[in-house]
């Protein structure tokens, strides 16, 4: 029997009360494939030079998704291609939150499962060593859901003084 998955660890007997589709992208497997679309919206200047530290994508609508995940015993590799635009970050399960890397950014979140959704809300983040404390960020996290039966995503990060770094939102089905 294989190892409980990163994201049922960390929600408990609540993850296998989600959804199939939710519980499907989130599950142990080494290695999983995704296809879908998405619509993509950033802020001004500063918002962008920020994205583009962390590795985000730029705005457009309808863009074509493809997320790569791959699975450790420790953490699991997200690699997300917006059309010839490569995001990747790396989660890890750290004192009973999910971190997230993205370049030199790292962000911690409390997750919860709520009816058929998982709701990432942000606990803490650091630019590389350094502690960015939160009262900069007025609006950080994510929520995964369900689209006509489709895993759905919606991810925002709104930061004091700048405004919208990044929202983007979309949804996603299994591609073998």
């Amino acid at each position: 029997m294989s190892a409980p998955s990163l994201y049922s660890r960390l929600l408990g007997p609540a993850f296998e009360a989600l959804p199939p589709a939710l519980k499907s992208i989130h599950d142990a497997r080494r290695s999983k494939r995704y296809v879908g679309r998405c619509d993509i919206r950033g802020g001004g200047p500063i918002a962008r030079t920020i994205a583009r530290l962390a590795g985000l994508p730029i705005a457009r609508t309808d863009a074509p998704i493809e997320v790569i995940v791959n699975v450790t015993a420790s953490s699991e590799d997200w690699i997300r291609k917006f059309g010839k635009q490569r995001m990747q970050s790396r989660l890890n399960y750290r004192r009973q939150r999910m971190e997230e890397r993205l370049g030199p950014i790292v962000l911690a979140f409390d997750l919860s499962a709520q009816q058929d959704r998982i709701v990432w809300s942000l606990y803490s983040a650091r630019l590389a060593l350094f502690p960015v404390p939160l009262t900069w960020l007025l609006k950080c996290g994510a929520t995964e859901s369900l689209d006509d039966g489709r895993y759905a995503f919606d991810v925002s990060a709104h930061v004091r003084g700048i405004g919208l770094v990044i929202h983007y939102k979309g949804w996603l089905v299994e591609h073998e």
